[in-house]
């Protein structure tokens, strides 16, 4: 006999408790799917306006207000939305997604203060919070590499040094001569106009940086959100050297700032790599960047003696030679088999 304690649907078996965890934790997956799906779309339409002029002069107004500030403002609250989702990693994303409001912040107040303008200024109050972006992210990866790297090893420090002095020297070639070479503006934009590069040359040798620190072993996570900077970093560089030139103005570079600021978002809702397992690193693969970066530098200082190179090249290619030298004599480590010999011998 049934009774009200006991009815007959308590007896059908129910689905155990990680199938309905599983079943709730989809549907945010899918959501969000949704939402990368939609921005990356809007970025590919706002990119073939810039760069190809679909739509027209006329929908200028309509893609720099509302387009490009809706994209960015829309990856802040999703890179907010991935850093409270994590548990570990969750300081570092949060100074990410602060960094990307203050860049949504500047445009926006570009966007609706000095857009329409014939002339607009260089130097704006949009300038402070673009320029907040570079320590904000800077602050942001060092939690991110104390999370990811379990020790210090001085061998794979230098790796990240070499590449970072490498990355400055191309940088100075490629963007700061040519923004310094510009005398005819105020004294603020000369300053401004340097520090955009100087601060992308910063964030993307760091970033090249962390990739050698974890012996070039990064996740998913470390792939995207380094090829977003990275991204962002040259078309900020380029930008700045068209600006200074008077030779560009916005165009296909706004489409990559914004694809590389959804690019962040959606590192931000990758999983977090964990603790990098330590590995010992011998032989060719030990030396190979060391020589690399001694090859470059020497093909630096060579062309420097038929060729005028700026002194703040030459030094840091002095400084490459110099590192790399040290790191292959004394801070590589040896194979098991070495070491052992070298025990034995007398």
């Amino acid at each position: 006999m049934e009774t009200e304690a006991s009815p007959r649907r308590s007896a059908l078996p129910r689905p155990p408790l990680i199938n309905r965890l599983r079943g709730t934790a989809a549907a945010p997956r899918s959501r969000i799917t949704i939402v990368w799906a939609v921005m990356a779309l809007v970025v590919v339409i706002y990119a073939a306006h810039q760069g190809l002029g679909l739509g027209g002069r006329g929908a200028d107004s309509f893609f720099d207000r509302w387009v490009n500030d809706g994209l960015l403002w829309g990856a802040a609250v999703a890179c907010l939305g991935g850093a409270l989702r994590g548990r570990r990693g969750r300081a570092g994303w949060v100074l990410i997604a602060i960094a990307l409001a203050c860049w949504a912040t500047g445009d926006t107040i570009w966007s609706v203060r000095f857009g329409a303008a014939p002339t607009p200024p260089r130097a704006t109050i949009s300038d402070v919070f673009w320029l907040a972006w570079y320590p904000l992210v800077a602050g942001a990866l060092a939690l991110l590499v104390r999370d990811r790297v379990p020790k210090f090893d001085l061998h794979r420090w230098i790796d990240g040094v070499t590449v970072m002095l490498v990355v400055a020297t191309l940088w100075i070639v490629l963007f700061l001569e040519p923004v310094t070479h510009r005398s005819n503006a105020p004294a603020l934009v000369r300053v401004l106009d340097f520090a955009y590069p100087l601060g992308d040359a910063v964030l993307f040798g760091a970033t090249l940086g962390v990739f050698a620190l974890m012996a070039w072993r990064p996740s998913r996570m470390w792939v995207a959100l380094g090829i977003a900077l990275i991204v962002m970093g040259i078309a900020d560089a380029a930008y700045t050297v068209d600006a200074a030139a008077h030779a560009h103005q916005n165009g296909i570079y706004n489409a990559a700032w914004t694809a590389g600021a959804a690019l962040v978002a959606f590192a931000s809702w990758e999983p977090h790599p964990g603790r990098l397992a330590p590995r010992t690193i011998t032989g060719w693969p030990a030396i190979a960047l060391p020589l690399t970066a001694q090859a470059l530098a020497a093909a630096i200082q060579l062309y420097a003696f038929f060729h005028e190179v700026a002194r703040s090249e030459r030094l840091l290619t002095v400084c490459i030679l110099i590192i790399s030298m040290v790191q292959i004599a004394i801070t590589r480590p040896r194979s098991p088999a070495g070491a052992i010999r070298d025990r034995k011998e007398p």
